[in-house]
């Protein structure tokens, strides 16, 4: 059996947790993945990024355990930090009679993808689940409503599935002008990773230490070091941001500054304006920087290279 599974990334309980390929949860979920999963199976993951539905990871089974029997192996424990696991080991996570488990993807087979696969209806017209489109309805409440429960795949699903993330591998053209229609599939990945890229845009000297990092308080989407030795985080937002998105920054800053005490933290927010409602707030915060990012316009030739250029051309 293979599934689709949604998810919803919460701070302070960040699960699946994609780093480690481990995913937990309790009572009738829980016992259908131990029940029903086996070695070698796949588990896709999907989520919403700005407003669309997006298959973000996917696991392939090694193991399903009962998180008090996990929480019990020294070695899992140490190597592991699914929430259900530390919540467990803390006497935070009741586990006497109900199910709780956690699954482990293989470390080799398992994949979080560089480039979150758009869940658009020309991928859900070729999967077995059959998903009605409504006129008047728009593509990515359909897809959520017939998605917001687990789905089971079957191994034709799985095929389509990695043969689109190999498809959209293929053609992520980083630093390239874009077309049109590929502005309009931009997800705050490509932000990121163009921003990893070119740290330039965010500051003078910075250094990338890391990206998509893992603390208490959430997922960094990128940390930079100065040549000073201080940190500056940036969180990436493909919308407006509002109150929630300053607050995370804020909660990511006390973490490092609870944690690295030599250093000084610095905040960016880089997203494509303020929500008018919070504008005015905004604007009076001292602590984080606010930075909004844009396209820009080229015009270049199809695909003749040789062709005269405009001076050249008569009427």
């Amino acid at each position: 059996m293979h599934l689709l599974i949604p998810y919803v990334q919460i701070r302070n309980h960040l699960d699946p947790t994609l780093a480690e390929f481990t995913y937990g949860d309790s009572d009738s979920r829980a016992r259908k993945l131990k029940s029903e999963l086996q070695k070698g199976d796949s588990v896709f993951f999907h989520t919403t990024i700005g407003g669309r539905k997006c298959i973000t990871a996917y696991y392939v089974v090694d193991r399903v355990l009962d998180t008090i029997v996990a929480c019990r192996d020294e070695a899992i424990v140490e190597k592991y930090h699914n929430p259900h696991l530390v919540e467990c080991r803390e006497g935070k996570r009741p586990t006497v009679g109900r199910d709780d488990v956690v699954l482990f993807g293989d470390p080799i087979l398992s994949r979080v993808l560089d480039r979150p696969l758009v869940f658009n209806r020309a991928l859900a017209s070729q999967l077995s689940l059959a998903i009605k489109f409504p006129v008047g309805r728009r593509e990515s409440q359909v897809i959520g409503s017939a998605t917001r429960s687990w789905r089971t795949l079957a191994n034709k699903d799985v095929e389509v599935i990695r043969a689109a993330i190999k498809s959209a591998d293929s053609l992520s053209r980083p630093n390239v002008p874009r077309t049109t229609e590929e502005v309009a599939e931009t997800l705050e990945k490509d932000v990121e990773d163009y921003l990893a890229s070119n740290p330039s845009l965010i500051g003078k000297d910075l250094k990338l230490l890391h990206q998509q990092l893992d603390i208490k308080s959430g997922r960094i989407d990128l940390l930079f070091e100065t040549p000073q030795g201080d940190l500056v985080i940036v969180e990436v937002k493909l919308g407006r941001i509002g109150r929630e998105a300053m607050r995370q920054v804020q909660d990511y800053m006390r973490e490092l500054r609870a944690t690295e005490h030599s250093k000084r933290v610095a905040g960016v927010l880089v997203c494509s304006g303020v929500m008018p409602a919070f504008e005015e707030e905004l604007r009076k915060q001292t602590k984080v920087r606010i930075m909004v990012y844009g396209w820009r316009m080229e015009v270049q030739p199809w695909r003749n290279d040789s062709q005269s250029s405009p001076e050249d051309m008569t009427p």
